[in-house]
């Protein structure tokens, strides 16, 4: 872990690549959904969405108040995962988990590296329970696809 403090306009610079990060997953969760109808995994998708959403909220607010302006909109890269959620999507259910699976893993990846930076204790704590929300998003996602959970009548979520 990084122990120097990040300067003020460093922590701006960090929180708002965890943002984006969360702006592109908002918008890949919300392919997935439109293109899945198993209720069960549509229902958890839409869970996992309103979590990103609220970390955008959380990171916004922290934005500003270290004097930042937040990133609104998805880059180049959340267009790109968001395409390939949809292409999935065209195939079924297995490969759009698959395409989320891999979001995911993007996802948890710069939660990983940012937990382990030297912001003010606040703002880890925020880090940390938006990382603990995406290990939970991968677990689950990871698991329906282990269980083949969209081949399932009356199944609910293998883990919440």
């Amino acid at each position: 872990m990084d122990t120097m403090l990040l300067s003020q306009e460093k922590i701006v610079d960090e929180l708002n690549e965890v943002l984006q990060i969360d702006i592109d997953a908002v918008g890949a969760y919300q392919t997935a959904i439109d293109s899945i109808s198993e209720l069960a995994i549509k229902r958890q998708l839409i869970q996992f969405k309103a979590d990103h959403e609220r970390h955008c909220t959380d990171l916004n607010a922290l934005v500003q108040r270290f004097g930042g302006d937040p990133n609104k909109r998805p880059d180049l890269r959340g267009v790109v995962r968001k395409g390939f959620t949809k292409v999935a999507g065209l195939v079924g259910t297995e490969a759009t988990l698959r395409a989320m699976l891999s979001n995911e893993r993007l996802t948890n990846d710069v939660y990983a590296r940012h937990v382990q930076r030297a912001f003010p204790p606040d703002v880890l704590d925020v880090l940390r329970r938006n990382f603990g929300d995406e290990q939970r998003h991968f677990a689950w996602i990871d698991t329906a696809l282990r269980e083949r959970l969209w081949e399932q009548t009356g199944i609910e979520s293998p883990i919440a």
